[in-house]
């Protein structure tokens, strides 16, 4: 037993030398994610549609920016998983995909970001960086009301038209994020929008 303790003090120990620091998220920054990673969010369109998104799993990673470099700093990365509508199914017809719905990390610059990775029914919001938190903390929230509620924590997220996916018709111009409940509604180029109802 205490060779077994000897071991494990020692391992502590040298991980404590080795680690070149660790970039922690804060309680400011978990404020930007207030899913637990078990909630069901049900969305219903201006059209008449309607949509479901599971969220199935929060975790938490570590990144390591020199994997290989002795004392590389060791990122945060909270992670939401969750079952959604295929965009694209290959036969047309509706089949459920599990994927990353969205992730707060810390990065090399000391910064926080926010990457909302959502694909739905006949949806994909596209942006390959994710977004600052720092940038959104300098807006004023806005004020949003839908069918089902009003959210006076509304930050609005931009799309961001890499590699020329707007011309697909899934295409999301922007997110509705609010800091209580999460994502809220977001808006297509076509002029459909889907609203969080439940």
């Amino acid at each position: 037993m205490n060779i077994l303790k000897f071991i494990l003090a020692s391992l502590v120990s040298l991980s404590l030398i080795c680690c070149g620091g660790h970039e922690q998220l804060t309680k400011d920054d978990f404020k930007w994610m207030p899913y637990t990673g078990n909630e069901t969010l049900i969305f219903l369109s201006n059209t008449g549609e309607i949509d479901t998104i599971f969220l199935i799993a929060k975790d938490t990673l570590f990144a390591y920016a020199e994997p290989q470099a002795f004392g590389s700093k060791i990122y945060d990365i909270v992670s939401i998983q969750c079952k959604h509508t295929d965009t694209w199914p290959p036969d047309g017809k509706h089949r459920y995909l599990i994927n990353e719905f969205m992730q707060l990390s810390k990065s090399e610059d000391g910064k926080t970001r926010i990457d909302i990775n959502l694909a739905a029914k006949n949806a994909h919001f596209y942006k390959s960086n994710g977004t600052k938190i720092d940038s959104l903390d300098r807006l004023k929230p806005t004020k949003l009301s839908t069918k089902s509620n009003t959210f006076n924590d509304v930050y609005i997220i931009e799309d961001e038209d890499w590699v020329n996916f707007k011309k697909r018709s899934d295409y999301i111009t922007k997110i509705y994020w609010s800091k209580s409940k999460g994502l809220i509604r977001y808006d297509k180029k076509d002029s459909v929008y889907w609203e969080l109802s439940k």
